[in-house]
């Protein structure tokens, strides 16, 4: 092995086959001499910020290797040197991206510091790279990591097509938790807990006073898929009067609670509901609500 030794005492420890006759160092690379039997030297070098091996080759009697910052002179005994030149980040980016070696990609674009956007660029490659292979849990592993970088409607369109739904709802999730969401986002999560049946999740959701999201909308969304009560309570939750005393009349068949419900507002609300919702309420409950209409006209008190 080859070990890291330092002021403070032993660091890392590299564990390498073979016997060594020489090492350097410069630049986070370090270039190991191994001999074997034969004449032959392999001069190898290990990248050790991104842990991969950045070269290897065969030289014949290897004497001296002198390394630089970029540059690694390797001196053999019948007098020829070679030189070995780093390569610059953007041809190591490409011969990565050609073997598809993503992961080892991300290491070295953030070991050399460049640019977040390029990084989001690579972890969109991984992810497309994995979608290609079905592989829909790790894509979307990478993509989580984009978001507030990467346009949303990029990843939710892929999985609206591979009808991959479980993924789906992790994405409109993360996004409404990063309060990145719109109202388009919010309502195709609703579709989303609503086909998946995730009644606890959507209880959570809608519970949720970290979301901000366009009430009338998301109210229409889980009437349409059936889900009243949630509905209801956020209808009641927004002060939504005319929804409320709607669901509870249409959806619910509780025409006499929907009274006792306009009963309960100020006059101006209470009166403005009954011409707009009177007369359902007045076939299906007459009673009541020619009590309550005859209270709106004479001395009305909520």
């Amino acid at each position: 092995g080859v070990f890291w030794l330092s002021r403070e005492g032993r660091g890392a420890t590299y564990a390498f086959e073979g016997s060594k006759s020489q090492l350097g160092y410069a630049g986070g690379f370090l270039a190991v001499v191994s001999t074997d039997a034969s004449a032959m030297h392999t001069v190898t070098v290990y990248d050790t910020r991104n842990k991969l091996i950045a070269f290897s080759g065969a030289f014949r009697g290897v004497s001296k290797v002198v390394c630089s910052v970029g540059s690694i002179l390797v001196v053999c005994g019948d007098g020829k040197m070679m030189q070995l030149i780093e390569k610059d980040t953007p041809s190591k980016l490409d011969m990565l991206f050609k073997r598809n070696l993503y992961v080892l990609a991300i290491s070295l674009a953030r070991s050399n510091e460049l640019d977040e956007s390029l990084v989001v660029d690579i972890q969109c490659k991984y992810g497309d790279h994995l979608y290609h292979k079905s592989d829909y849990d790790g894509a979307m592993a990478q993509y989580l990591s984009t978001i507030g970088k990467l346009e949303p409607s990029y990843v939710i369109r892929k999985f609206l097509h591979a009808q991959r739904i479980h993924n789906l709802t992790s994405y409109l999730q993360a996004l409404h938790h990063r309060r990145l969401a719109t109202g388009e986002h919010t309502t195709l999560l609703l579709n989303c807990y609503t086909r998946l049946r995730a009644v606890e999740e959507l209880d959570d959701f809608i519970r949720w006073e970290g979301v901000q999201f366009e009430p009338v909308a998301a109210i229409g969304t889980l009437r349409s898929a059936g889900y009243s009560q949630h509905a209801l309570f956020l209808a009641h939750k927004h002060s939504l009067h005319s929804l409320v005393v709607e669901i509870l009349h249409k959806d619910l068949g509780q025409a006499t609670e929907a009274i006792d419900y306009v009963r309960g507002l100020e006059l101006e609300q209470a009166a403005l509901l009954m011409r707009e919702k009177g007369l359902g309420l007045m076939k299906d409950c007459p009673d009541a609500a020619t009590a309550l209409l005859t209270s709106l006209c004479t001395h009305y008190t909520p």
